[in-house]
């Protein structure tokens, strides 16, 4: 039988809540962002200032653990930040990418399963279905489906993510900021080089570039990409991963919020609907994975 689960303490769930909050306000500012920089571009820019402050943590893995240390950077980093920019740049309203931005949950049980021979319950399977079908039915609305593409390219760096998650848990061990600063080092390179290759007027767009650019440039970096991640690795060390889930179901929702107030989206009964069914199957995952180690 598992340890019984201890109650957050207040300045625990402070943090959590905290998370939410940082991740849910940074969706907004990276459409902002990418609204005014291109798309590559503006990654780079994000995690060179993430590259600034962590470099002085990086550490070469054992050499056992190289195949899957960078296939975790590859899926985490520069597929997954690439892919997810570029949908969010070509997106005309941010609500439906916040959703699919949630399929990591999801998309890595299906990893785990095939990749690791998780044993998987028949209710994360199910969660892992209403998620993905909770997405696509968004696409039933009309103003989304005009975007389908963007949404196809956010839910595609979302399974990016959640393949990469699969992946570090090979690489358990490793330490959690020189795994941020490698993570970065994989991102600046490579999507400096593919703005380079693919995108134009760069300098025109830094020029006139406005400072709330530069302030989400580094609120992501800095806020979203290093305090927040202290925050949930200190909180995942002490609670169960299934319990901190549902609070960063806020993620979405403040998103939703400063999308309509902030950038004047419409959010329509068909996307609330969507995003209803997709939080609800992460949901029905978190609670599957609760339940299988209580019986553990």
């Amino acid at each position: 039988m598992s340890h019984p689960s201890r109650a957050f303490a207040p300045l625990d769930l402070i943090q959590l809540v905290s998370v939410a909050v940082i991740w849910g306000v940074n969706n907004i500012l990276a459409k902002v962002a990418v609204d005014a920089l291109p798309a590559m571009l503006t990654v780079a820019f994000r995690f060179a200032f993430v590259l600034a402050v962590l470099i002085w943590f990086i550490r070469m893995p054992p050499r056992a653990m190289w195949t899957p240390f960078v296939l975790t950077l590859i899926f985490v980093g520069p597929l997954h930040f690439g892919i997810q920019y570029t949908g969010l740049k070509l997106a005309t309203d941010i609500a439906p990418m916040v959703v699919a931005m949630q399929l990591w949950a999801p998309a890595s049980v299906v990893f785990a399963a095939l990749l690791l021979k998780e044993v998987v319950s028949p209710l994360r399977w199910a969660g892992v279905i209403v998620a993905f079908l909770g997405t696509a039915s968004m696409n039933f609305d009309p103003a989304v489906f005009a975007q389908g593409g963007a949404l196809f390219l956010v839910g595609l760096a979302s399974v990016s993510y959640g393949l990469g998650a699969v992946m570090v848990r090979k690489i358990a061990g490793m330490d959690v900021w020189a795994t941020q600063a490698w993570i970065a080092l994989a991102i600046v390179p490579t999507m400096l080089s593919a703005s380079l290759l693919f995108e134009t007027n760069q300098v025109d767009a830094i020029i006139h570039a406005p400072l709330i650019v530069w302030v989400a440039l580094i609120f992501g970096g800095l806020v979203s990409s290093i305090v927040a991640n202290a925050f949930l690795f200190r909180l995942v060390q002490k609670y169960e991963v299934s319990r901190t889930t549902p609070y960063l179901l806020m993620t979405p929702v403040i998103s939703f919020t400063l999308a309509a107030l902030v950038l004047h989206n419409q959010i329509t009964p068909q996307i609330m609907l969507g995003a209803a069914l997709t939080i609800g199957g992460v949901l029905l995952v978190a609670i599957a994975e609760r339940r299988f180690k209580a019986v553990a």
